[in-house]
């Protein structure tokens, strides 16, 4: 049986996995044009650690922090620079 926080919850966490899929795309094809514009390995791997280390490392910290914090204010400023930083891509990839 379900109560009545089944479709707040589920209504956030479905945004936040579609939130999570679309940084991860974002991240690899960023990775993937470094990559072909400059035919370097070591931009590949370069790009490629500095997006897995920075969640490795910063993953378990901002995990206990945030349970410490307003997670809906947390979540609101998380996405909002995601979103700032995607505007921002997509502004500088548009314009060379």
């Amino acid at each position: 049986m379900t109560g009545s926080w089944a479709p707040r919850f589920f209504s956030i966490w479905i945004g936040q996995q579609l939130l999570w899929v679309g940084s991860r795309a974002g991240g690899f094809a960023l990775v993937w044009w470094l990559t072909r514009e400059t035919g370097s390995a070591q931009v590949l791997v370069t790009a490629t650690l500095g997006i897995v280390v920075s969640v490795v490392i910063l993953g378990p910290i901002a995990g206990a922090c945030v349970d410490w914090w307003n997670r809906r204010l947390t979540i609101l400023i998380s996405n909002g620079a995601i979103a700032c930083v995607s505007l921002l891509l997509a502004y500088l990839f548009w314009f060379g």
